[in-house]
């Protein structure tokens, strides 16, 4: 690094003598980001406590009122050990120089102050603290960048589960995660489980007659429904095509035929339209209550099995299936 790093820091310049102070600080406000002068060693150490943050460097003379250089270097490095620091001196004695090097002094220039010399003793005093902040600046950048990559990892990996686990047509949940949730469900449950097989009557015709796209429609209208009638707790998935699926706990069979009965009703109720034609849609239901150890295929094949029965029967009514 070289001169370059100068124009990056505050520099707390000490000076008793008030012509060398200001040509001196002169010469260094063209070199450094800012100069803050002082006069003698309590008002510098007054004015470091107030910008301490904002300091990077102390240069100092050591003959002064009211406080000695090396006093005032004592005193700041009592609140930051790792403050550089460079002293100015006329003298030469050994004593000055050894309680320097003991306060852990940067460097030192002698008077007549050299500036080219205290320009180079300041860039070599200031450098190591420099390329340490510089260290810390980066390592919070990469701590910082690291962060905002994990979050969005997080939230690509959620995504990706969402995607994989939801039906893309209709929203809800698809084969895979209703048999992953039934698994959770069935480990955990201590009541009575029922399970309903729902398929819409006559779709392909629908499909037939008015295309695909309307039966999406139909489909994602008629899933929408069900969905916001159901408890969040309660499982619902695609099957497959226009085959629906719901498992969830209930207090009763009574209870539970009730709530699949307002649904197969309110869903003869929507209504849509398809080139000025308005269309009604119904919906067959097969229900099952899950018995004792019975896993979740057994189950769904009774309520399929019940569903079967009400297709064959009529269609648009709720069918329940008891285990043989």
């Amino acid at each position: 690094m070289d001169k370059i790093i100068l124009k990056e820091i505050t520099i707390l310049y000490v000076e008793d003598e008030e012509d060398l102070r200001i040509n001196t600080s002169k010469i260094l406000s063209v070199t450094s980001k800012k100069i803050i002068q002082a006069s003698n060693g309590l008002e510098a150490y007054e004015l470091f406590v107030a910008n301490q943050d904002e300091i990077d460097l102390v240069v100092t003379d050591i003959n002064m009122p009211k406080m000695s250089g090396l006093s005032l270097i004592e005193k700041i490095h009592e609140i930051n050990s790792d403050m550089p620091c460079v002293i100015t001196t006329a003298y030469n004695e050994l004593e000055f120089l050894h309680r320097a090097i003991n306060l852990g002094v940067a460097g030192f220039v002698l008077k007549p102050l050299d500036l080219y010399k205290l320009i180079e003793t300041c860039i070599k005093a200031v450098t190591p603290s420099m390329l340490r902040k510089e260290l810390i600046r980066k390592n919070e950048e990469l701590t910082k960048l690291n962060q905002e990559l994990e979050q969005k990892v997080a939230e690509r990996t959620k995504e990706l589960e969402i995607l994989a686990n939801t039906d893309p047509l209709t929203g809800i949940s698809n084969r895979r995660d209703f048999f992953n949730k039934a698994a959770v469900l069935f480990d955990n449950s201590k009541g009575n489980i029922f399970s309903t097989m729902l398929d819409l009557d006559k779709f392909k015709v629908l499909n037939d007659t008015y295309g695909h796209s309307f039966g999406d429609i139909v489909l994602k209208k008629v899933t929408s429904y069900i969905r916001d009638y159901l408890r969040p707790q309660d499982i619902f998935g695609r099957m497959g095509g226009e085959e629906f699926a719901i498992l969830c706990e209930c207090e009763s069979l009574e209870l539970f035929m009730l709530k699949m009965e307002q649904v197969r009703e309110e869903i003869t109720k929507l209504e849509f339209e398809h080139s000025d034609i308005k269309i009604h849609v119904t919906i067959s239901f097969g229900i099952a209550q899950r018995e004792d150890n019975e896993d979740i295929d057994s189950l769904l094949a009774r309520a399929d099995d019940a569903l079967y029965e009400a297709k064959e029967s009529g269609r648009n009514k709720v069918i329940f299936r008891n285990r043989p």
